[in-house]
């Protein structure tokens, strides 16, 4: 089986392309940055913001593992609009055209609350993923090319960006507990790979949809105690209000110059999604059993 993973120099990405190679399957790897893979492996270059890629590397694919895209970056709503939107549906059009018979996309839970509203800098990622996957759904609904999209839950592992390694470090260095407030989803990368591996194998056709979590329910106070508890201190019973977090979440948007709301939203929101219509795959870490094997890279 031939595969073609985008954002191959990725956190997923560059994880996916490894499993995959361990399993034997050929891949052609790209990435707007280029270079090689941990093998050794050639990653095309290929900038999405404005090249397409060479119809030569679609020949004989026979899935598609879409993974590029702007997430944790602070773009402006155009960039999320041409890369996140665009470019994935320029990309499916050209697979579908090379007869590759599956498409899997990777989109977020975020895209549950995309809106048409581009003027909110905010919003634009989760617009330009629900944008997308509205587009798939549309145009490939009927056609020879399966498409599968996959909303994933906040994805930790070796490598993660954005604000759990902020968090994890502030717990180290005696950040105070926080109130029990608000809960999200989230996903061990090992997990997510290998779903990603099960859905592009599975026989498919027209166009399905998966929210992929690890079913857990995961406070800020509950990652909190488990990062503490591996770093061998006390559990604490105490904690900072909620207004004491609320303003230093504030400063933190003002010196990151980020939208005011941002950093307390990601911290303290209530975003849990139902992923009971994920078969024959299981889940093998919860993050009390991940956060060993990050803190010990």
């Amino acid at each position: 089986m031939k595969c073609l993973v985008t954002g191959a120099s990725g956190f997923v990405g560059s994880s996916l392309v490894n499993e995959l190679l361990n399993l034997g399957l050929e891949v052609v790897a790209v990435s707007k940055s280029g270079g090689f893979t941990s093998k050794g492996q050639v990653i095309h270059r290929v900038d999405f913001g404005y090249e397409t890629i060479p119809r030569s590397l679609l020949s004989n694919v026979d899935i598609v593992y879409h993974l590029a895209g702007i997430a944790h970056q602070r773009a402006a709503a155009e960039e999320y609009e041409q890369i996140n939107f665009a470019a994935t549906i320029k990309l499916a059009k050209q697979a579908c055209s090379c007869a590759v018979p599956k498409f899997v996309f990777l989109s977020s839970v975020n895209a549950n609350s995309g809106s048409n509203d581009f003027t909110k800098p905010i919003a634009s990622y989760a617009d330009s993923k629900k944008r997308a996957e509205n587009e798939l759904e549309k145009q490939f609904f009927d056609s020879n090319m399966a498409v599968e999209i996959l909303r994933s839950a906040l994805v930790y592992g070796d490598g993660m960006k954005g604000n759990l390694p902020v968090l994890i470090r502030a717990v180290q260095r005696g950040l105070p507990r926080p109130p029990d407030v608000g809960v999200r989803n989230m996903i061990w990368l090992d997990d997510l790979v290998s779903f990603l591996i099960l859905v592009g194998r599975e026989p498919g056709n027209s166009v399905r949809k998966f929210v992929v979590t690890d079913g857990e329910v995961y406070s800020l106070s509950r990652i909190y105690d488990a990062i503490r508890s591996i770093c061998g201190q006390e559990k604490v019973n105490s904690w900072l209000p909620l207004s004491a977090w609320r303003v230093m979440a504030l400063f933190n948007d003002l010196f990151r110059r980020l939208p005011v709301g941002t950093t307390f939203n990601k911290l303290f929101s209530h975003q849990v999604f139902d992923s009971s219509n994920l078969r024959n795959w299981e889940v093998t870490s919860s993050f009390e059993d991940a956060i060993e094997k990050i803190l010990s890279s």
